[in-house]
């Protein structure tokens, strides 16, 4: 680069920059670079980098989506047998399905499977409860409960799939 010479963003041609990625050598503006322990990268090289780590095949999807059905239908007559302890149900259920669904798939990682495992649990909950939520809408304390056993459940499952793992 010449001394006087003025670098554009690769991304904003409009925007002015000192700034280089660290992995590719193209410009970037302050907007596109992510700051990461190594110094400043653009996004497309962030999200390489990223994507080595996911290696799940897309069958593990539908292993995770089945398994967790499953699971929640498993869990989902106990929650309505319990009511308020669906509380503390939930956790535990959700626990039980991230390592299911982990050991299940091979301990891969999926960028997705967190949501499809979501899914799955809710999709199982609905499955059982939803004919006697139509039946009998008065129900609506039994639909409180149900609604904090997902969440806590669906939280677990999150924190695990996701965060954790």
């Amino acid at each position: 680069m010449a001394e006087g010479e003025t670098l554009f963003c690769a991304f904003h041609p409009n925007v002015p920059t000192t700034l280089r990625c660290n992995r590719c050598g193209r410009p970037i503006c302050v907007r596109c670079a992510v700051q990461t322990p190594v110094g400043y990268r653009c996004r497309e090289c962030v999200a390489g980098q990223q994507a080595l780590f996911f290696n799940a095949r897309p069958l593990d999807y539908g292993i995770a989506a089945v398994a967790a059905l499953v699971l929640g239908l498993i869990a989902a007559p106990l929650v309505a047998a319990l009511g308020f302890w669906a509380i503390f149900v939930g956790p535990l259920v959700g626990s039980l399905t991230a390592g299911a669904v982990h050991r299940l798939i091979g301990r891969r990682r999926g960028r997705w499977i967190w949501l499809v495992a979501s899914g799955g649990l809710a999709a199982g909950l609905l499955l059982w409860r939803l004919p006697l939520w139509l039946a009998s809408p008065f129900l609506l304390t039994r639909a409180l409960w149900d609604g904090v056993y997902l969440a806590m459940a669906i939280s677990t499952v999150i924190g695990y799939l996701r965060f954790w793992r």
